[in-house]
């Protein structure tokens, strides 16, 4: 039997708050110190409101998932048009080699392999719960996802967007593991595709100049290691607490990609370490009471969208502070909910919106 508390999880609701506080703080700070003449806060500030006004309808709208459960092919048919839209219309931003949106209005854009992460998660919670005992049948469990998952993936990779189209195959494969699908064939199907992805990198040039300014920086043009040389300045000047006010206008403080995919190195540069450890543990937090929600949830759908938008979120987020950190090479992924981006804080905070809209359901 299942009964609707009007409250969703009250840990998981702290967490949403702390780090939309977060991210609002992040993003002030980064303006300050890179575009102190920008509407970056004010804007993020704003789109922040009208999301929880969405958040707060998902919340109250009755029979949210039975909907969602009927519209699922509809998502996914809209979800592939905008992926192939976006490669024939679509435009480049300042500071990005991709063709990643489309122009809807004179300052309107979408972002469709953001959407895409809603929808596919979606899509796979759904088709994967109705499997039953075909999930231990390759031809019939696991095949027919994996190609929707795989067109998904390649039409993101050929924007190209390397490292968002990793990230889908990261998040599919781990929900088919999720959902029951054995790890052998989980395993060979891995193996071939990550063969298939460094090719293609490799054979992108600069894709192929990121993975080299990282493994090989000595032999590197000043251009290629530049954003690398200045996420370790910041950091370095961060320091425990943050560069002082008084001490801003003596140091170099630039930062390419300060708002946005390096908000994390902009974040110490501004309240140093303390404000990345911060961070960390808030998506930490997020993690471990993304997948103890999951473990209670009897009904499967539910169970693997709730597992779905989880791993999403966390592994973004821990990829995006790897590339900052300079643990990996740069992947162009932003910080989810701290990073400014319209369509990235919009669908973040759905995702959030639906995982609390799950807890508000209670099982007897």
């Amino acid at each position: 039997m299942i009964r609707r508390k009007l409250m969703p999880d009250k840990y998981l609701l702290i967490i949403y708050i702390a780090l939309l506080i977060a991210g609002l703080l992040a993003i002030y700070g980064a303006q300050t110190l890179h575009e102190p003449n920008g509407q970056y806060f004010q804007n993020h500030l704003h789109l922040l409101i009208y999301m929880l006004v969405m958040t707060i309808f998902i919340l109250i709208l009755p029979d949210f998932f039975s909907l969602l459960d009927k519209i699922v092919p509809l998502l996914l048919i809209v979800t592939l048009l905008l992926l192939v839209a976006v490669l024939i219309f679509g435009i480049t931003v300042p500071g990005s080699y991709a063709k990643r949106w489309i122009l809807i209005a004179s300052s309107f854009t979408i972002q469709p392999s953001e959407i895409a992460k809603i929808t596919t998660t979606i899509y796979l919670a759904s088709v994967l719960s109705k499997k039953g005992e075909k999930l231990f049948d390759f031809k019939k469990g696991l095949f027919p996802p994996l190609i929707v998952l795989l067109l998904i993936s390649v039409l993101i990779l050929i924007e190209p967007d390397s490292g968002t189209a990793l990230l889908f195959a990261m998040v599919g494969f781990s929900i088919f593991s999720y959902a029951g699908i054995p790890n052998k064939t989980l395993i060979i199907s891995a193996i071939f595709l990550l063969a298939l992805f460094v090719i293609f990198v490799f054979n992108v040039p600069y894709m192929k100049s990121r993975v080299n300014a990282y493994f090989d920086p000595k032999n590197q043009s000043e251009e290629d290691i530049y954003q690398i040389r200045r996420a370790k300045l910041a950091f370095n000047h961060g320091g425990i607490y943050g560069i002082p006010d008084e001490n801003i206008g003596e140091i170099s403080v630039h930062l390419p990609a300060a708002l946005t995919d390096f908000i994390f190195a902009s974040v110490s540069q501004k309240y140093g370490l303390i404000g990345d450890i911060i961070i960390l543990s808030l998506f930490l937090s997020f993690t471990i009471r993304g997948f103890i929600i999951s473990s209670r949830i009897k009904d499967l759908f539910l169970k693997n969208i709730s597992f779905g938008i989880t791993i999403f979120i966390s592994l973004q987020a821990y990829l995006n502070i790897m590339v900052a950190t300079l643990m990996i090479p740069t992947t162009g992924m932003p910080l989810p909910i701290i990073s400014y981006g319209r369509n990235a804080l919009a669908v973040n905070m759905i995702m959030f919106a639906i995982l609390l809209k799950i807890t508000q359901r209670r099982e007897l």
